[in-house]
């Protein structure tokens, strides 16, 4: 190995250790935040807080407008445009977000009229979306190997945050100021990302119409994708409350946050393996194709590791975290850590198909699951309550992520590399 792939291997290490951490750090004070929050809430004001977080999460993954999927590509061909991108692509988002909030406040009035608690938490927690606009600098940092601006910077805000939450649902018990103190962490972090980047690289702001378009033009299937990706991710909870109560939706979403917690090690290796992957794919096919291999690799056999722990102890887990006024949700917790841990993989299929400029098939892939959850979570909630959403979601990810990967023409290389990488063969 020459003295240049050892310097950029050692980059790549370093930036992958401080993407790990500062979501490591972030995932675990997150999570110690939520069950103080879930102790303290009755059900039904927990499930009214997951409802209207259900909703956030859709209009704010649709509202990345597939950016982030190819905003590394992009620096990789060309680094010198990087700022006409990030503000270009910074703007198309800010656009979308106040359409956002406007979109939202409609849904919730015309489906929840007779709770207008709900509909002034969803208002205060929409601007998130708008704030959220600026964390597409957080791709340029890790482009340029400076994981560590963004970890420290998020990990300030969260405290700043938290402490803020803390004090409004256990001294105030007042769920609007609460969701106020979750805004102050996007507010603060995207103001710290911002001034950083003003500071050491350009205080020129640059905006092109043309540029919005043409990255619009490529990442409208990552949108598509964002829409259908986020129906089967949040379509869950959201029946739940319909078809159910509030209660449901607060058991299943303990299930779902013990089963995440995993979230960091898969989502820490995909996006600092990313860049690097996509250099590869320009300079070197045979590396290209063994950082593939390693990724699923990785990936699946720690979701592997953790979806048997869980499942073991899913009992004494919900005791000790949440308390006996969750144990109804023991029964949904060994079915959602494996839809969960599946669900990974979907991640670094769109990585592939990025890179192999194959990305029509994210359409396809997420239509297919979208409509399939959809389907299921209608036939199994009636009759299995949270854990036929558990069910439906699971069955839904092994479909899209494994079976459509297999029988898709243009996927199927992709398909043959996440075999050897699961089969740890040509990872070294």
């Amino acid at each position: 190995m020459n003295i240049s792939a050892k310097i950029k291997n050692s980059r790549l290490a370093k930036n992958v250790s401080w993407i790990f951490f500062g979501n490591l750090a972030h995932a675990i004070l997150a999570f110690l935040l939520n069950i103080l929050v879930a102790r303290i809430l009755n059900l039904n004001d927990n499930g009214i807080l997951t409802y209207a977080a259900s909703w956030i999460t859709f209009f704010a993954s649709v509202g990345q407008l597939g950016f982030n999927g190819i905003i590394s590509r992009e620096f990789s061909k060309d680094e010198g445009r990087a700022n006409d991108l990030l503000w270009s692509c910074v703007t198309g988002r800010l656009i979308f977000s106040v359409l956002a909030m406007i979109a939202l406040q409609v849904i919730v009035r015309l489906s929840s009229p007779g709770e207008p608690i709900l509909h002034i938490i969803v208002l205060c927690q929409s601007t998130t979306i708008l704030f959220g606009s600026l964390d597409t600098f957080i791709y340029w940092y890790r482009y340029k190997n400076q994981a560590n601006v963004t970890a420290v910077y998020r990990l300030v805000a969260f405290a700043i945050s938290a402490a803020f939450r803390v004090f409004a649902i256990a001294v105030l018990r007042n769920l609007v100021l609460y969701v106020i103190g979750i805004v102050l962490e996007t507010a603060l972090f995207v103001a710290f990302l911002v001034y950083f980047y003003r500071k050491h690289y350009t205080k020129k702001v640059f905006v092109s119409k043309n540029t919005i378009f043409v990255m619009l033009k490529m990442s409208y299937p990552f949108i598509f994708s964002a829409v259908l990706a986020t129906i089967y991710g949040q379509a869950d909870k959201i029946m739940l409350k319909s078809m159910i109560n509030n209660e449901s939706v607060a058991l299943y979403n303990a299930s779902a946050l013990i089963a995440g917690l995993v979230v960091i090690i898969p989502t820490t290796i995909i996006e600092g393996f990313r860049p690097d992957i996509m250099d590869a794919k320009i300079s070197d096919e045979n590396l290209y194709r063994r950082r593939m291999r390693q990724l699923y690799a990785i990936i699946f056999w720690s979701c592997i590791a953790y979806g048997i722990f869980i499942t073991v102890f899913a009992k004494p887990i919900i005791l000790i975290l949440y308390g006996e006024k969750y144990l109804g949700a023991v029964s949904s917790l060994s079915l959602i850590v494996w839809y969960t841990s599946f669900s990974y993989f979907g991640a670094i299929n769109n990585v592939y198909m990025v890179a192999e400029d194959v990305v029509k098939w994210v359409q396809v892939t997420t239509l297919s699951g979208a409509l399939l959850n959809i389907i299921l979570n209608l036939l199994f909630i009636s009759v299995w309550g949270i854990v036929g959403a558990a069910l439906a979601s699971l069955l839904t990810q092994i479909f899209t992520n494994f079976v459509l990967m297999a029988v898709i023409p243009d996927l199927r290389k992709g398909f043959k590399i996440m075999i050897q990488g699961v089969a740890l063969r040509g990872i070294k």
